[in-house]
């Protein structure tokens, strides 16, 4: 029997909240005999809620996987303290008391039990599953013989919460903050060509996820340059590094205040991601969004920049009205400012011009070198620019859409 107190838990309160951990804990607790027929039942009782509730991937058995990630996304004065990289030393005396019991439950023996009651091959205590997340067996590590430290040092690393267990999130207006676990793993090398914007976007984010001052960016260019998989491959290069992505549309701009306050105090990084941003001439959102870049009173948090996409390089529409046409408002030179301004708030701008033909045979040529793909320079050259003519025009994104269909054609 392990003695918890779970009423005496100040930090990883939040953990005996849970419906099958507060159920186990009264289990190990239990002080009647292990012939006991409620206690058997309990037991059996304990294995239905497990194997509702457990994922796949996981460390230990399933008992071990499932207090694992309860501690895993505890939000509490530690975790939170070793995110940010602050810590009260008061903070961290509390921390390493009830550590102890958390491992003392972590690795409690139910072995006796599981023979008593005939269930050594199939106990859900017992039986282990096959991880392939490297983080979940650090935590394993750590909780199986590591020490309060390790664990200080897995939360500054790795953080808590959804944080800890996504990179990728979007806002959901009922659910909020939902984390995005099949992004795109696009990287900077499946990206051909493009080296001076990619630079600039790199050099940039650097800046940002070392403490300095760092630029808004717009992305401006011809549809399927690759301004978004440039931006996304940022995330899958930085991730290791506390960096975070949220995307969000224009018409969530109004939310824009709860999602930074949610974030702010956070230890990351965070791209707010704006992907396609345009307004019509008859939208007016733009101007929330402009406060929101700049000008506002709530200053923009440090460990926050804004990343956008555009096909326009003034992301309004502009109409023959506003270059005076037929131009009915008397300061209409003054309509015109407010929406160029737009742009003008952010730091940078970079342009993703569409390839011309040289350009895009090098990109198809490139693709075909990395996937190995053999097939004759002349013959490779003749079907793409069929494949150009039939299809999509000169972009990045019809290069890569040819390639695969010349990966699986010679597969054949």
């Amino acid at each position: 029997m392990v003695k918890v107190n779970a009423e005496r838990f100040i930090l990883f309160r939040d953990i005996f909240e849970d419906e099958l951990i507060k159920e186990a804990v009264c289990f190990i607790e239990n002080k009647e005999t292990i012939e006991s027929e409620p206690l058997k039942k309990q037991y059996f009782s304990l294995q239905s809620l497990l194997i509702k509730k457990m994922k796949d991937d996981f460390c230990g058995s399933y008992w071990q996987g499932y207090l694992a990630e309860a501690i895993a996304f505890s939000e509490n004065a530690f975790s939170l303290g070793c995110e940010k990289g602050k810590m009260q030393d008061y903070i961290f005396t509390i921390a390493e008391r009830e550590f102890e019991i958390l491992q003392k439950i972590y690795l409690f023996d139910w072995s006796s039990y599981a023979k008593r009651w005939n269930d050594e091959e199939t106990s859900l205590f017992h039986m282990a599953g096959t991880c392939t997340n490297s983080k979940r067996e650090k935590l394993h590590e750590i909780l199986s013989r590591g020490h309060v430290k390790d664990l200080q040092a897995y939360y500054n690393k790795n953080g808590c919460g959804i944080y800890e267990q996504f990179s990728a999130f979007k806002w959901h207006e009922q659910d909020g903050l939902m984390g995005i676990s099949n992004y795109d793993q696009i990287t900077f090398e499946d990206l051909t060509e493009y080296y001076s914007q990619k630079t600039i976007l790199i050099e940039n984010t650097e800046y940002f996820l070392n403490g300095k001052k760092a630029n808004n960016i717009l992305l401006y260019g011809d549809r399927g340059t690759g301004k978004s998989s440039s931006v996304k491959a940022l995330l899958n290069k930085y991730k290791d590094k506390k960096l975070k992505m949220i995307e969000i549309t224009k018409e969530q701009f109004c939310i824009f205040p709860i999602i930074l306050k949610k974030i702010m105090n956070r230890g990351y990084k965070f791209i707010i991601f704006i992907d396609d941003l345009s307004f019509e001439e008859f939208e007016t959102d733009y101007k929330h969004f402009k406060a929101i870049l700049e000008g506002g009173l709530e200053v923009r948090p440090r460990n926050v920049v804004i990343y956008a996409t555009s096909n326009r390089r003034n992301i309004i529409k502009e109409t023959w009205k506003d270059q005076g046409e037929v131009d009915t408002e008397i300061h209409g030179s003054d309509s015109i400012q407010e929406k160029i301004s737009l742009v003008n708030r952010f730091g940078i701008t970079i342009t993703y011009p569409s390839p011309d033909k040289n350009l895009f045979l090098r990109m198809v040529k490139d693709i075909a070198n990395k996937e190995q793909v053999l097939i004759q320079e002349d013959v490779l050259y003749h079907e793409a620019l069929k494949w150009e003519m039939r299809y999509h025009g000169f972009s990045g994104r019809s290069a890569r859409q040819f390639m695969d269909y010349m990966v699986s054609k010679t597969q054949e």
